[in-house]
């Protein structure tokens, strides 16, 4: 990794410095590393030397040679997107307070950024905003070497410059693999059986519709709005919540920001209870996308409901006996039955998948052998659960 100039290092000799490992990277390349580079350049129409010269400035350089060695790792992913890089004022700048302790910090400098390079990125740790490129090796046994690398690594692409991440995957799975899967005729193991082939296409595209719902269930997230004059991480002892408490002017930004959360989780409310409109075609995985969508929504509020702003707001109101506590306990009330109800829900429909998924995938003769267990399944749900022992809601479910 480049190390960042000390106090006393002129730039000319850092800079100096970052070409001598440059070039010491350099000197270590093969043309293995450099089958990577071409592969690289081709895909985002850029000039091999250029590849190189971002690669080898990549923290994570040390990830390439891990890849190639025997019983290494499974995969080598780059990204070729534009780097932020975090601003270095001093934390003396970045966190003194405006007006207060309590006061939110202001002055705090964005980020900059910088020419779309390549990297060699590890997922783990870092964001994909651009192209997703990545070597999948078919044996972690095996040593790549210049003679086998054809064979035993493939490449892997997907850009997600316009969406998130779950919709690049999720359409480069349904416009590349899965049409290629429905046409190959590829040997699908010993017995030849269509329905190996029928089934895997049929989990394929269940797959798809999950992460066409994670990624709706992130888009539909809702964040509870910030406090803007108050920074509530800094108010932790007792002292803190008396003394905001005791102040007119802190109490009313406090009430502030709960009302506005009190607007948010009525919204929330009134939308979850207005009556679904569904296309007549939908199946019973529409059924469970949807309450798993519900439920990812109000846990994600329950999380934060749970979080130390809002309690530290909830302390300040309870010592300062406000009014507004009490709305906000039923609202709280209303937001946790909400997601208890929604991951019931999941939990029972999960048990008809196994009835179900056969269904997408059989004729009407081979449907009949599952209809019995999914008519028990079914009438099991009906007297245990609270949301589906109503004629309408069964009716509802039993039409998809």
């Amino acid at each position: 990794m480049f190390s960042r100039p000390r106090a006393n290092v002129s730039v000319a000799e850092y800079a100096q410095r970052l070409r001598d490992e440059r070039e010491q990277k350099r000197s270590s390349l093969d043309d293995r590393h450099r089958y990577f580079f071409d592969i690289i350049a081709t895909r985002i129409g850029k000039l091999r030397s250029e590849v190189e010269d971002n690669i080898l400035e990549s923290p994570n350089f040390n990830l390439m040679d891990q890849f190639l060695i025997a019983d290494g790792n499974q995969y080598l992913v780059f990204f070729y997107q534009e780097p932020e890089i975090e601003n270095m004022q001093s934390d003396l700048d970045t966190y003194r307070p405006r007006h207060s302790s309590y006061s939110s910090r202001s002055g705090e400098s964005g980020t900059k950024k910088i020419t779309t390079k390549v990297i060699i990125a590890n997922p783990n740790e870092q964001p994909l905003r651009g192209i997703f490129l990545s070597f999948i090796r078919n044996s972690k046994a095996l040593m790549i070497t210049e003679q086998n690398i054809a064979a035993e690594v493939c490449f892997y692409t997907f850009e997600c410059n316009t969406g998130s991440l779950l919709e690049a995957l999720s359409r480069s799975i349904s416009d590349v693999y899965v049409p290629y899967l429905q046409t190959t005729a590829m040997n699908w193991g010993p017995n030849k059986d269509p329905m190996v082939k029928i089934k895997f296409i049929g989990h394929l595209n269940n797959f798809i519709d999950t992460l066409n719902s994670a990624d709706e269930s992130i888009k539909e997230k809702i964040l509870l709005a910030p406090s803007q004059n108050i920074d509530l991480k800094r108010i932790k002892t007792a002292a803190d919540y008396v003394s905001v408490a005791s102040s007119s002017e802190y109490l009313s930004y406090i009430e502030e920001i709960m009302k506005k959360w009190i607007y948010q989780l009525e919204a929330v409310l009134a939308e979850s209870e207005q009556i679904r409109r569904e296309a007549d075609d939908i199946g019973p995985r529409a059924e469970l996308n949807y309450w798993k969508r519900r439920m990812t929504k109000f846990n994600f509020l329950l999380d934060q409901i749970k979080a130390h702003e809002v309690k530290a707001v909830l302390t300040i109101l309870q010592t300062a006996k406000s009014k507004l506590i009490q709305t906000w306990r039923t609202l709280d009330g209303k937001i946790t039955d909400a997601a208890n109800e929604a991951k019931d829900n999941v939990r029972y429909l999960y048990t008809l998948e196994k009835f179900y998924e056969p269904l997408y995938n059989s004729d009407p003769v081979a449907m009949l052998e599952y209809i019995p267990g999914l008519i028990n399944a079914v009438r099991m749900i009906h007297s245990i659960s609270q949301y589906y022992n109503t004629s309408e809601r069964m009716t509802s479910l039993f039409i998809k």
